[in-house]
């Protein structure tokens, strides 16, 4: 496939409904239909999800229409969107075509009153994680969700992907100015917290010892959902109440039972109650923190494996801190197995 002439005009522009359905067509063209994110195969589903504000697309066009890049932001709450579907036709990468998507989502953005970008690096190369790190203005990586994503093989990169199930970083990067926040955490997940803000100056103070005339509710509200794709499940709690550990561990055998090989739980950290969360006989360990992922309230994301072996044998780490943030997260997700076991 030849390169494409570095004066040939290209047009960015807000993804439109019939640029849906080139992104369909330039996934195609890059990845074959091995694709995560299943419903850009789909473009009436796609455009459909960018009307109903559920995420924003930015495409790169040339003279004839034909759809040559695309990046998009999905919205999670009010303030954080999440950067992902970054491709960029083989002819025209290193022309500056996702630069200008991205200057122009960042405006968008801005206009939306989003507060923190979102990202997901993969950890079998270095080059998403650089750009958290040396791009985004005060970014990091918070942690890593092990095996949470089926195998999968994309065309050209059958060699860069771990055997078996696949892990994830998760990185935010702060777009306005931060709210100081108390984190209310349990203390053995609060030092994998301290480990992944070392780098940052963003404004948390870990608190771990909550009030000795704490009252809590009786109940815990939780909610759960089954992903039968991924073959992976969700819970998030609203209210941590006095049953939360029978509370959680009904969900998660619930889950089990149907299936999931991976659970993520989601933990608010705003209340002093948070910081008797400690779940690590029931198998959860520690996955990342993510700022003001549920309107202003920082939450804690756990992790639930039903084999805590990851392969790392692909994995390419961009500096010796990430190196040290993987290994304390997979030694408390084999720690977290042992004890949930003993």
């Amino acid at each position: 496939m030849e390169e494409a002439e570095r004066d040939e005009p290209v047009e960015v522009r807000p993804m439109t409904e019939e640029d849906a359905v080139g992104v369909a067509e330039l996934v195609r063209r890059c990845y074959g239909d091995g694709y995560i994110h299943e419903r850009i195969y789909h473009p009436e589903l796609f455009f459909a999800d960018q009307e109903a504000g559920l995420q924003i697309s930015e495409v790169a066009v040339t003279g004839d229409d034909e759809v040559v890049g695309h990046w998009a932001f999905v919205f999670h709450g009010p303030v954080v969107a999440e950067s992902g579907m970054t491709i960029t036709d083989e002819r025209y990468r290193g022309h500056g075509v996702a630069s200008r998507m991205e200057a122009n989502l960042h405006d968008r953005l801005v206009q939306r009153g989003v507060k923190w970008v979102m990202g997901e690096p993969v950890l079998v190369h270095t080059a998403t994680q650089e750009i958290v790190v040396t791009r985004w203005d005060r970014g990091a990586i918070t942690g890593m969700r092990l095996k949470c994503l089926i195998h999968i093989d994309l065309e050209g990169f059958e060699q860069e992907t771990e055997v078996g199930r696949i892990s994830l970083a998760m990185a935010f990067g702060p777009m306005a100015q931060m709210r100081q926040h108390d984190v209310w955490l349990p203390p053995e997940y609060a030092e994998l917290v301290a480990l992944a803000l070392e780098p940052t100056d963003w404004p948390r103070t870990i608190q771990t010892e909550p009030p000795q005339d704490l009252v809590l509710p009786k109940a815990t509200v939780l909610s759960s959902a089954f992903n039968d794709a991924m073959a992976s499940a969700g819970i998030e709690v609203e209210t941590i109440g006095a049953d939360l550990h029978a509370a959680v561990a009904a969900a998660r055998d619930e889950a089990q039972a149907a299936g999931a090989r991976f659970i993520e739980l989601r933990i608010p950290t705003n209340e002093p109650a948070s910081a008797l969360a400690g779940l690590l006989d029931q198998g959860f360990s520690y996955a990342a923190f993510l700022p003001e992922m549920r309107g202003h309230c920082d939450l804690l994301l756990l992790q639930w494996l039903d084999d805590p072996q990851v392969d790392r044998s692909a994995w390419q780490l961009l500096n010796p801190h990430i190196e040290s943030l993987a290994d304390a997260i997979v030694a408390q997700a084999e720690l977290a197995f042992e004890r949930r076991n003993a």
